[in-house]
């Protein structure tokens, strides 16, 4: 029976491929989907959709009504009763591999995880083995410090960059680094796209694992095609707005940007089949839901969270709280008690601009210690710089908080995924036909479970 190979190519849709394949006529990619089979995921999770609770629900076999994950870096027991894929194959005997999948931290104590590189919002760097660390402090590291802007560089990250060869990145990634960041300096443009440059350092470190080990199950997760749809959707597909591009060098160079991220995945595809037919592993290629156009109206400058000992200093909580890696504008919070995390919900309407607006809102609720909280944009701390504690003006800054500006984004998350299975095993199926992803997901670990020979385990009870 054939291994399996899962690439999660986050938040991409069906029209993103299907415009990819149009101006892409020698991509790799229109030879692969010639014999794969093809389904459209759809999910039926409740709330705000967002890949760390939609990919928990396509590896769990189960909506976020039941395993509750909804926040990145929320405590995850209360989704102990819909363990993942990985987590039941390793059960029943079989060898695993994870690289970036969303939510999977910590690392698989277990023998039949081959390896494990957790995500890239994990709180630790620890990984399985422990030479892929020397990537993971690096991937933290420029996830903690960038966020939703793209920082400087010097001869510190310089240093911190060596380290990726001990973990697999090779020369050539090394070189691809060094020119994006030269085309950086040439033309400050291309610093938006340098988030896609972390897909060819993953890659590398999947890669290097999987040769090593060849385990029965192995996935990698990337994130550089959404964050590309997320900001430059409206110049891929300028008539979802109205809009005709501009005769300028930024609606030129961004009309290409979704094309140039999904250029990555197309290359590196080609990679993984040739990996894929000389072992005799399947390919799935997924999304756990997609993107579509979205219209935000005027953009204000964003409130970023910097320093949140700073914050809770002012407001009385020092030592209370740790914050953990979230997505801009979420924040993540872990506490020492659950006394203090109740104090500091209650303190939360303390914290307002001149007009009243509360800026720290509670978006989902708490999860044993873990609270995700999100700050809200304001046209009048944007002017001013200026919040009011308890009605008392502060300046921003001496609550640990700064104004961050960036591009407006234009794609945003809509149920609707992608599903390829190309290999020995493929489902029979015809079109795009459309299956709800708790199901789906239900029956593929059904059929992953049985076509790799699981024991001991009925797929079928467990959801």
């Amino acid at each position: 029976m054939a291994k399996i190979l899962i690439y999660e190519l986050n938040e991409v849709p069906w029209r993103v491929v299907d415009f990819y394949l149009q101006h892409r006529p020698y991509a790799y990619l229109h030879q692969f989907m010639k014999n794969a089979s093809h389904l459209t995921t759809h999910t039926v999770d409740s709330g705000e959709l967002h890949p760390w609770s939609t990919w928990p629900t396509m590896h769990r076999g189960a909506s976020n009504d039941t395993h509750e994950i909804r926040y990145i870096n929320q405590d995850r027991s209360c989704g102990d009763a819909a363990p993942p894929v990985w987590q039941l194959l390793a059960s029943a005997g079989k060898t695993v591999g994870i690289c970036g999948s969303l939510q999977s931290y910590p690392p698989m104590e277990n023998s039949n995880a081959l390896f494990h590189v957790p995500d890239t919002f994990a709180p630790g760097s620890e990984t399985r083995p422990e030479r892929y660390s020397a990537f993971q402090r690096v991937n933290l590291k420029l996830t903690g410090e960038n966020k939703a802007v793209a920082k400087g560089y010097g001869f510190t990250d310089m240093l911190d960059g060596a380290q990726l060869l001990r973990s697999g990145v090779s020369i050539k990634t090394g070189f691809r680094l060094m020119q994006h960041l030269l085309k950086e300096r040439a033309d400050s443009k291309h610093k938006a796209l340098r988030a896609t440059m972390q897909a060819h350092v993953a890659f590398d470190v999947f890669l290097d694992a999987l040769k090593q080990t060849k385990p029965d199950y192995a996935a990698v997760f990337s994130n550089h095609v959404a964050g590309m749809m997320h900001r430059y959707w409206k110049y891929a597909f300028p008539e979802d707005f109205n809009y005709s591009l501009a005769d300028s060098d930024f609606d030129r160079f961004h009309s290409q940007s979704i094309l140039k991220a999904m250029d990555i995945f197309d290359e590196q595809l080609g990679v993984l089949e040739q990996f894929a037919n000389r072992e005799g592993y399947d390919i799935v290629v997924s999304s756990s839901m997609g993107q579509e156009a979205v219209e935000r109206g005027e953009y204000i400058p964003e409130l970023k969270l910097d320093d949140e000992s700073l914050l809770a200093s002012v407001m009385g909580f020092q030592g209370a709280f740790r914050m953990l890696l979230a997505m801009q504008p979420d924040v993540a919070l872990e506490f020492v008690s659950q006394q203090k995390l109740q104090e500091f919900v209650q303190a939360l309407p303390r914290l307002a601009d001149s007009e009243g607006q509360q800026i720290l809102v509670k978006r989902y609720d708490e999860q044993g210690l873990t609270l995700n909280i999100s700050v809200c944009r304001s046209k009048a701390i944007a002017e001013s710089g200026t919040l009011y504690l308890d009605d008392k003006p502060i300046p921003m800054g001496d609550l640990g908080f700064s104004l961050i500006e960036r591009d407006q984004g234009t794609g945003y998350h809509q149920p609707e995924g992608i599903w390829l299975w190309k290999g020995a095993e493929q489902p029979r199926t015809s079109g795009r036909a459309l299956v709800d992803s708790p199901l789906w997901q239900d029956s593929w670990h059904y059929l992953i479970i049985n076509q790799l020979g699981g024991s001991g385990v009925d797929s079928a009870s467990l959801f």
